[in-house]
């Protein structure tokens, strides 16, 4: 099986190893192994890390690594050799803070996990990949920009990738007026699809460590990005939420529309609600436009939702892949519908309902994943 497996991950002979023992390694002199293989030795290990290195220093760039690890079925230690004790996540932060990338976990019949990854090359300096979907947007969107390239992010690079639906308010002859800035990168589409069809779209375009998704109407503010980085930059998280809450459900204040307010206020204390019992969770937004994560972490997903939907369908199939966000506090100046708010109260409501529901026993990863 775990040659099964390492095959499918571009395998094709070669040595294997199986301890820190195989390894001699000489400075300065090219790797040469195809594959690596630990069959749970690594929560036995004083460090871990050690060993990861010499791995990531014996292989070829792109060559596959596979492990095995109990999974914790409970917060105890139950045998006395077990030094650490790894979940989905912290295995993941493990092998991308040592040059691994494309993780991949699936649980066994064994109550353990079953990891392949990637060798990879890290850059010099982290990159981060904001993506900001646009449409309709012409009173805010150069106001968002002129801020967004203003913004600096200490010890990060970044790119901006800007997707443009066809907006009818001029919006799309601002957006190519970035055309040729070299920190941006502009995508058209043709016609508009949805707020998740074009966030899907810049996910396509990114070539960061990390992907922070960023809307085009000023409710969130940007001085929030260093607080919502950090821990992903200090690898204490893959996934980060900014919550709107702050210990308040009423995020929505409307001056002219009160009622609508509180009733959207409802609406997402509810749908929250729901996310968090079917998926047994303690998220306070998980539908915030602040997402920021490891581009890693989409690996082996399949997005499909297009709307408002897709909101819920990244969530829970982080949620479902193994993992649990962090969630952060930021702030929140909410617009109303008469503002440019997009949401469709008689019918999103029900595509959310659907999307959760389903998801909830579709398959996350597809069955030769890994």
């Amino acid at each position: 099986m775990y040659i099964a497996a390492l095959k499918r991950r571009g395998f094709r002979g070669g040595p294997l190893l199986a301890s820190a023992e195989d390894l001699s390694p000489t400075p300065g002199a090219p790797a040469a192994y195809d594959a690596a293989m630990l069959l749970d030795q690594l929560h036995t290990l004083p460090d871990p890390g050690e060993l990861l290195r010499a791995i990531h220093a014996a292989l070829r760039l792109g060559a596959p690594l596979l492990l095995t690890t109990p999974f914790p079925r409970r917060r105890t230690r139950t045998r006395p050799e077990d030094r650490w004790c790894f979940d989905e996540t912290t295995i993941q932060l493990l092998l991308l803070r040592h040059g691994f990338h494309e993780v991949l976990v699936r649980k066994t019949d064994g109550a353990g996990m079953l990891v392949t990854a990637l060798r990879d090359q890290p850059r010099p300096r982290p990159k981060c990949s904001i993506v900001v979907a646009v449409f309709n947007e012409r009173p805010t969107f150069p106001l968002l920009m002129d801020a967004l390239l203003k913004k600096e992010i200490p010890g990060v690079d970044r790119e901006i990738i800007v997707i443009e639906s066809n907006s009818t308010d001029g919006t799309r002859e601002l957006a190519e007026q970035y055309r040729a800035h070299p920190e941006i990168k502009l995508v058209l589409q043709d016609r508009p699809r949805g707020k998740g069809n074009a966030v899907r779209e810049g996910f396509r375009h990114a070539t960061g460590d990390i992907v922070l998704i960023q809307d085009a109407d000023l409710e969130y503010d940007l001085d929030d990005y260093d607080a919502l980085l950090a821990p992903i930059l200090s690898h204490r998280a893959l996934f980060v939420l900014g919550t709107r809450h702050s210990g308040n459900w009423k995020m929505r204040r409307f001056a002219t529309q009160k009622a609508l307010a509180t009733g959207l206020n409802l609406g997402h204390a509810f749908f929250a609600g729901l996310i968090n019992v079917l998926f047994r969770q303690n998220m306070t937004d998980p539908f915030t436009m602040f997402k920021v994560f490891r581009r890693d972490c989409l690996f082996g997903l399949d997005l499909r939702c297009n709307g408002f939907d897709f909101d819920h369908e990244l969530v829970i199939k982080f949620v479902r892949k193994g993992y649990r966000p962090l969630e952060i506090p930021v702030n929140y100046s909410s617009r109303s519908f008469r503002e440019g708010k997009k949401v469709r109260l008689f019918r999103d409501p029900l595509t959310w309902l659907w999307i959760d529901l389903k998801l909830r026993f579709a398959r996350v990863l597809p069955k030769d994943a890994g």
